[in-house]
């Protein structure tokens, strides 16, 4: 594994000075949630009834929470992984299928699966308000051989959901209760290396001794361990990792179990080790064979995407009721439940019919409102069957800028992604731009893109909904002389996003009009590869010139770095347009344009055929990488704001009254837990660094680092570093710079 460090460098006025280089980089924190690699086009597996079962009126069904998903999530040996079930009918547990998102790439790896009653969710508890927290974290088992997830209950260790207010003091918070499956020992199947690194992997209950029965609505939790590499950490071989989607459901149905094996010191490195809820969902599947009578079966669900129409929506299912007992059977009332208070009070729609088919209407709802909402049926004999909780919500446009974001699969969902196109050290509650998630809300329209002044259009794996170009054409065309339309397109190859139908572009068309690509070049040129790659940046270009200078003024060398972040999106040549300009190349091929940009009398638009923030710098001698897109003076998306002349854009909220003079503010509340506000005033335009420390003058957090205008600011906290990562109780200082003016206050986090 290469030497990965942080680069922090300071730019002046006038000359760039390389300062520092620092802090190794963890690798199982960054490798426990990565990108799917490529698309997933295995099928998944006919069911079959059991072999030993003669059940002629048994109904073949699978539990589901997730089908599919967006995200490898993964862990190492030692490590566990839970999840709940609720079974509709009496019947018989045959068989777990687990989509397999990473399998060890040697062999001697293997899962322990287990079945257990559920000692989860508790009634005191929201687990959606306090998934992937500090309060998710539950506890473990303080035995003679190090934590654990089984123990005695004088050995239990809570952790920080003791602290919430609702919390019942002294209770064990441990998800698993009476082991149901198999009678002794572990079901412990081996899992092999496969070429393709993925795909559904089942475990016949009856091969491992025997079946499991259950009754109607007994929560059953399956738990798995990964088995077979003792001692080895956090090696990459070893990763085993499932397809993974995340949602708010309550109570989350996905938990994880933190150990010493790959988190010596505890998941955020303060010895907290053990279970912690997550609010991504494993794509894991229970075939059931259901032998007593159920609610009515709700198929064929609409999808509500985000939406900026307040129109009325309209929700059809499908809704059957088989009875496997034999009962009387058929659908007595079918309805909408819809809220617009968050879930606190849902409002009732009657569905009418035609056949199985169930249709009604959600009414309207202004711009700014999120409305949940669910299907609840219910068959002749009184049984009630709801749909899982969803939610979508009316969008609201409120600045000149838009994020729109049309990747299906990320290693970060949608919420981490601010950092690294608008500048890591801008926290997502200053994060004026207005958001739009492809993969979430749909495809963008000429209806929302006319609400905005500047777009970074952002593709990942495979984009979903990927608007059509033509869309972004109409939209530029649009712009004048005094005021552009601007557009950056990056994130993926084009040919992604164009799904190679096209490869060269003639006069008329979007690429070649506005993003002055004339040619598809060479495409993944250093496929299979995670090594660095050498680029060449532009000397006096207003976007990359700063990198060819850094590079003049040091023996770095700007690289493509596709094993950071994301891992597989290798480098891509094109051909550029004669009125275009480049600047990013590739000199290992005839410096083929890698970055292009174009501008006309009414846009600038800019395509960068490479995840930008996998552009980084090394010392090619030893390979040493150091990143420079953690620091918001060196993002290059920065530089796109200053050719875009942003700054004719309120990007801060409107200035009434100008302040006086500079000050500094106490926090409030102070001491705190878990969020606390800052206010500032700067009487002038001014870059503005802000910046939190802790007893030892070590940064934690940089909350501002960006030139603003003369306004009065308030900023939150959340008690986390720069990494996401929460920060333990104690004395904290926070430091202001806005020209000469320098200001330091204390402040007390308290847990």
């Amino acid at each position: 594994m290469k030497n990965r460090t942080l680069l922090l460098i300071a730019i002046l006025v006038i000359a760039t000075t390389l300062l520092s280089a620092g802090i190794p980089r963890e690798f199982n924190r960054s490798n426990e949630i990565l990108p799917v690699d490529g698309k997933l086009t295995q099928s998944y597996p006919t069911l079959q009834k059991g072999i030993n079962q003669l059940l002629p009126m048994g109904v073949l069904d699978t539990l589901i929470w997730v089908d599919g998903g967006n995200v490898n999530f993964g862990g190492w040996t030692d490590d566990y992984f839970a999840a709940y079930f609720v079974p509709a009918a009496d019947g018989t547990l045959h068989s777990l299928t687990f989509n397999m998102s990473d399998l060890p790439d040697v062999s001697g790896g293997g899962m322990a699966v287990w079945i257990y009653e559920a000692n989860y969710t508790w009634p005191e508890i929201s687990t959606v308000d306090i998934a992937d927290g500090p309060n998710s974290w539950l506890g473990y088992y303080d035995t003679a051989d190090g934590p654990q997830a089984f123990g005695t209950e004088a050995e239990w260790h809570g952790g920080y959901i003791d602290s919430l207010e609702e919390a019942i003091t002294g209770k064990i918070y441990d998800p698993l209760g009476k082991k149901v499956w198999p009678m002794f020992g572990a079901g412990n199947v081996a899992l092999e290396p496969t070429p393709a690194d993925k795909g559904f992997f089942t475990v016949n209950l009856i091969d491992l001794g025997s079946t499991y029965d259950f009754a109607m609505g007994d929560t059953f939790m399956v738990v798995v361990k990964f088995t077979g590499f003792e001692g080895t950490g956090d090696v990459t071989e070893h990763r085993i990792g499932f397809l993974s989607g995340k949602f708010d459901v309550e109570p989350q149905p996905g938990l994880k179990f933190y150990n010493v094996n790959s988190s010596p010191t505890g998941r955020r490195d303060i010895d907290d080790w053990g279970w912690y809820i997550r609010s991504y969902i494993w794509d894991w599947r229970a075939n059931v064979e259901y032998t007593g009578d159920r609610g009515p079966v709700i198929s064929d669900l609409t999808v509500l995407n985000t939406t900026i129409s307040t129109a009325a929506r309209t929700v059809t299912a499908t809704i059957t009721d088989d009875n496997p007992s034999g009962g009387s059977a058929g659908v007595a009332s079918a309805a909408i439940m819809y809220s617009t208070d968050g879930g606190a009070n849902y409002s009732s729609v009657s569905m009418t019919h035609s056949g199985d088919v169930f249709s009604g209407d959600i009414p309207g709802q202004a711009p700014g409102t999120e409305i949940y909402w669910y299907v609840q049926a219910t068959d002749v004999e009184g049984l009630v069957t709801e749909t899982i909780p969803k939610k979508y919500s009316i969008f609201e446009a409120t600045s000149s800028f838009l994020f729109l974001y049309d990747a299906s699969s990320h290693p970060y969902d949608f919420g981490y992604m601010y950092p690294y196109f608008y500048g890591y050290n801008c926290p997502s509650d200053s994060f004026m731009w207005d958001q739009w998630n492809g993969l979430g809300y749909g495809p963008a329209t000429a209806e929302l893109l006319a609400n905005y002044e500047v777009i970074y259009w952002v593709g990942g794996f495979y984009p979903a909904n990927v608007p059509n170009g033509q869309v972004f054409a109409d939209w530029l065309a649009t712009g004048t002389a005094d005021n552009p339309k601007c557009l950056l397109v990056t994130g993926q190859d084009y040919g992604v996003i164009s799904d190679f139908k096209d490869t060269t572009f003639s006069p008329g068309s979007f690429e070649y009009d506005y993003l002055g690509i004339a040619k598809l070049g060479p495409q993944d040129i250093i496929e299979g590869t995670t090594d660095i790659y050498p680029l060449d940046p532009v000397q006096d270009d207003i976007i990359s010139g700063y990198m060819y200078q850094l590079m003049q003024d040091s023996s770095l060398q700007l690289v493509y770095d596709p094993s950071y972040l994301r891992g597989t999106n290798w480098i891509d040549n094109m051909e550029a347009t004669d009125d275009a300009t480049v600047f990013l190349t590739d000199p290992n091929n005839n410096d083929g344009p890698v970055g292009v940009r174009k501008e006309g009398a009414g846009f600038k638009a800019a395509y960068i055929s490479v995840d930008p923030y996998c552009l980084n710098y090394a010392d090619m001698s030893d390979s040493t990488v150091y990143y420079s897109n953690t620091d918001d003076i060196l993002n290059i998306f920065d530089k796109f704001l200053v050719w875009f002349d942003a700054s004719r854009l309120d990007v801060e909220n409107e200035v009434t009254t100008v302040p006086k003079a500079f000050s500094l503010k106490q926090n409030y509340p102070n001491p705190f837990n878990p969020t606390t506000s800052i206010n500032y005033s700067i009487p002038r335009n001014e870059f503005v660094r802000l910046t939190i420390y802790n007893m030892l003058g070590q940064k934690v957090r940089t909350l501002v680092s960006s030139r603003q205008v003369a306004n009065e600011y308030r900023i939150n906290w959340d008690g986390r570093d720069d990494n996401g990562l929460e920060v333990p109780s104690g004395v904290y200082f926070y430091n202001m710079e806005a020209g000469s003016y320098v200001s330091t206050k204390k402040m007390v986090l308290m847990k």
